[in-house]
């Protein structure tokens, strides 16, 4: 399961970018836009928690939380466009696990952040 998990994570990681230059229009471009403010590792990982019990790192966390939900909601329905039906409940399912774990992270870290500052 593991190791099919990140191979339909790659895959899909690769189409992904592929079907950023090759389609046009505005979600294309969305994306693309989104794509930029996530490493490369960072969106693999995200992807491959998708099909695992793995969680994505703080780093990897912050990265993706700082495109915003509706960046995180397009990519899940990408994702779920390329799955099988069967599939589709499953996926949107941990887009929201994805989601609820990073988003308290990364409000954890501002938190703290802003704490600092007004100590020094």
């Amino acid at each position: 399961m593991g190791s099919f998990g990140k191979n339909i994570s790659s895959t899909l990681f690769l189409f992904i970018g592929i079907l950023m230059i090759i389609t046009p229009g505005f979600l294309s471009q969305h994306l693309e836009e989104c794509h930029t403010k996530v490493t490369k590792r960072c969106a693999i990982k995200i992807s491959n928690s998708i099909y695992t019990n793995n969680t994505p790192s703080e780093y990897c966390c912050q990265k993706h939380i700082t495109t915003g939900k509706a960046c995180h909601d397009d990519f899940i329905k990408l994702f779920i466009s390329k799955v099988p039906k069967e599939k589709v409940t499953f996926v949107a399912a941990k887009g929201d696990q994805i989601w609820n774990h990073c988003a308290p992270i990364v409000k954890s870290e501002l938190i703290m952040e802003t704490k600092h500052q007004f100590i020094f």
